[in-house]
């Protein structure tokens, strides 16, 4: 009865370790802090997939999970986010992110293809930055933030 408890006991200390422990993954190591950085290129016109990249930045925001992240709408999900009702999930995840404050909580949009697609003035309204976002995201990249593409 004994020897049962000190295995259980031993047993949840091992799995309360792992659970804070660094992940293994192909033999390398990756743990929570010094994740880099990371610029969510958001272009599709999918809706779905417009909320889960704002989701997964969201989150990756808010636990920390990344030293810093850059958001860009870019070409046809500047369309869906600008058509999009304000009560829809990917409007809510937009005003949470940017409620978040901080260098991570803009959100820039890529000025060519809000003209192209007439949304420009929706999309300043919503608080995004509009501008032509190709040679800062290009200078993000030689900087060593990683493009995430949604």
């Amino acid at each position: 009865m004994k020897n049962q408890r000190l295995l259980i006991l031993f047993l949840a200390l091992a799995f309360a370790l792992a659970a804070i422990a660094p992940v293994m993954v192909f033999g390398q190591q990756y743990g929570p802090e010094g994740s880099g950085k990371v610029v969510f290129i958001i272009q599709s016109s999918d809706p779905d997939l417009v909320f889960y990249g704002l989701l997964m930045a969201h989150r990756s925001i808010k636990n920390q999970w990344l030293d810093e992240v850059k958001i860009v709408f870019w070409g046809p999900s500047e369309k869906v986010i600008a058509e999009l009702p304000d009560d829809s999930p990917q409007r809510k995840l937009v005003k949470e992110i940017m409620a978040m404050g901080g260098k991570s909580a803009r959100i820039w949009c890529c000025k060519a293809c809000s003209d192209k697609y007439g949304v420009t003035e929706k999309l300043e309204k919503l608080g995004f930055e509009v501008f032509h976002v190709g040679n800062t995201t290009s200078y993000l990249i030689k900087l060593g933030f990683r493009p995430w593409n949604w």
